[in-house]
């Protein structure tokens, strides 16, 4: 197995003019989704309660996701209903999941991609894995999350230095990034990151584009594919990361791995479940060429 992606797949309740629709989700659901589409052996470590659909799994192994390391507890799904309002998301926890743990089985990895939706991997199970992989990557959102009295989520400042210490990648929204740095400056988010010594940090603006740092070549904009066929753009910042994750892997260049991650987020948010991943090679690239090219190096704000 190339890569561990750790985190607990949900069941999501997507509400969109008073009409709810199932649908697999979570981070780690759509990192090794889109890591597996670009040719990664991976592997999701995580939790299912269940009620989590058997279709799904089928669904994952047809799509080469190892499954193995997923444990079936006998409580429910971690699930979420998400409201999408006039282009935003609110989301509502419905069930928590389980805490993660690590099984002696784990093995060693090429790379870790740590996609939490709330709060389920602990720090001893980070610095286990730290231990068990040669590259570790975090997406910040469930490792700052906590919900109001009816469920709500909201995000909640927490220091994160030692995670981030620990990490050659960390990614965060903008949103998300703004709780444990107090700015909303991509680049001064950047910054501090790095300064969290962590090799590479990405911000991601959803229709904005993102943001890439890196300690060695400093700062660039990666400009968003815009596509006027959007339809579902939940996942998409974990469809980026999976992509920069198994692009980086293959060829150590983190400005490439995001143009990949662009043009990938743009692509899946064109459809809704696993359709996100039924789509073209040539068109990926196409797309991914393109945000290549117009890369920009520390550009004004």
């Amino acid at each position: 197995m190339d890569i561990a992606v750790c985190g607990n797949p949900t069941i999501d309740e997507l509400v969109h003019n008073g009409r709810v629709r199932i649908s697999p989700g979570g981070s780690a659901f759509f990192a090794s989704c889109a890591a597996g589409y670009l040719g990664a052996r991976v592997g999701i470590l995580g939790n299912i309660g269940e009620d989590y659909p058997l279709g799904i799994l089928q669904s994952l192994r047809t799509l080469h996701i190892d499954v193995r390391l997923l444990r079936k507890t006998a409580g429910h799904s971690t699930r979420f209903q998400i409201t999408g309002t006039n282009g935003s998301r609110k989301l509502r926890l419905l069930e928590p999941g389980d805490k993660i743990v690590a099984t002696r089985s784990t093995g060693h990895f090429r790379a870790v991609h740590l996609g939490p939706v709330f709060n389920e991997i602990p720090s001893s199970l980070v610095s286990t894995l730290r231990n068990r992989c040669d590259f570790l990557s975090a997406d910040l959102q469930g490792f700052i999350r906590t919900v109001t009295a009816n469920g709500a989520v909201q995000t909640v400042r927490r220091s994160l230095s030692r995670l981030i210490g620990q990490c050659d990648m960390v990614q965060a929204s903008i949103e998300e990034a703004r709780s444990p740095t107090r700015s909303r400056d991509p680049r001064v988010i950047l910054n501090r990151f790095l300064t969290m010594q962590a090799e590479y940090a990405i911000v991601t603006t959803g229709e904005k584009g993102s943001w890439l740092g890196s300690q060695r070549d400093g700062i660039c904009f990666v400009p968003p594919f815009s596509d006027r066929s959007i339809r579902d753009s939940t996942g998409a910042g974990d469809v980026f990361a999976g992509s920069w994750l198994s692009t980086y892997l293959k060829t150590k260049d983190p400005v490439w791995a995001s143009a990949v991650g662009s043009a990938f987020a743009s692509l899946a948010s064109r459809k809704t479940g696993l359709a996100k991943f039924r789509i073209s090679r040539t068109e990926l690239f196409r797309r991914a060429v393109w945000v290549y090219n117009h890369i920009e190096a520390s550009p004004v704000y």
